[in-house]
């Protein structure tokens, strides 16, 4: 009996201080030395029905729209200008975060805050690769800090939103194209200029004009039609890859369908 109780402890112990092991080796301190290697941030917004997962590291970012069921809806990639990869919070670093195996198990960085995200670090830092998630119970974070990391992290999701002036003319010329004043009976589609803002995020003002072989607007198919050469003006404004307002002539809202 005396033996089986030796056992017993013995066992216990080792439990105990296995456990002890895996607790020590939970949270890892960030230093100085660390590199960052890549963040990912996800958000789910119910409003929306979508997951948003952005990915960047020191020479791209990488952003995938999922569907609540996780179907990828859109997928876009940009460059990351290295000034833009050294501007990642100070917070980052001198912290203790909670080492975790997947990012299901990450915590919000704002909790209990609607659409707050969850943010996966990859560090390396003498030699070893860390996965770590911001502890947002712990006392070493203060709230303002948390908000900095995640205005960061938003701010680099609209960065890779961002169209350059090539996608942002491809995108527009497609939707002109597609609706119904130009394709119906429209033609010789012309860029006449292209500004854009330089806040975040941008939007984009198109002018183009084409020429209709009919008058009117939209598919008149319906009508008595006699041919009537007409140029057209439209202005398009655009952003974060979305056509935003449309108008054709100062007089007919393309979107819409209807008179301005």
């Amino acid at each position: 009996m005396t033996h089986t109780k030796t056992i017993i402890v013995f066992l216990l112990l080792i439990l105990m201080s296995s456990g002890c092991a895996e607790q020590n080796q939970d949270e890892v301190t960030i230093l100085n030395n660390a590199t960052i290697l890549s963040m990912k941030y996800v958000t789910t917004s119910v409003t929306d029905m979508e997951i948003q997962e952005l990915i960047i590291n020191s020479t791209s970012m990488d952003l995938s729209i999922y569907s609540l069921t996780h179907q990828l809806k859109a997928h876009y990639t940009r460059p990351m200008i290295e000034y833009q990869w050294k501007q990642p919070p100070y917070t980052l670093k001198e912290k203790p975060f909670l080492e975790i195996s997947s990012s299901s198990q990450a915590q919000k960085i704002q909790p209990d805050v609607s659409g707050s995200g969850t943010l996966e670090v990859i560090v390396l830092q003498n030699g070893i690769i860390h996965t770590l998630t911001i502890d947002s119970d712990s006392p070493e974070y203060q709230p303002e800090e948390l908000y900095q990391i995640e205005d960061y992290m938003l701010f680099v999701k609209l960065l890779a939103l961002e169209p350059s002036f090539e996608e942002a003319q491809e995108i527009v010329e497609q939707w002109i194209t597609s609706m119904p004043t130009y394709s119906f009976d429209g033609s010789n589609l012309t860029l006449d200029e292209h500004i854009r803002q330089d806040e975040l995020p941008s939007t984009h003002l198109l002018i183009y004009t084409f020429t209709s072989i009919h008058g009117g607007y939209g598919d008149h198919s319906d009508e008595v039609l006699t041919e009537s050469l007409t140029d057209h003006t439209i202005r398009v404004s655009f952003s974060q890859r979305k056509i935003t307002k449309a108008i054709i002539d100062d007089s007919w809202d393309e979107i819409r369908q209807e008179p301005v």
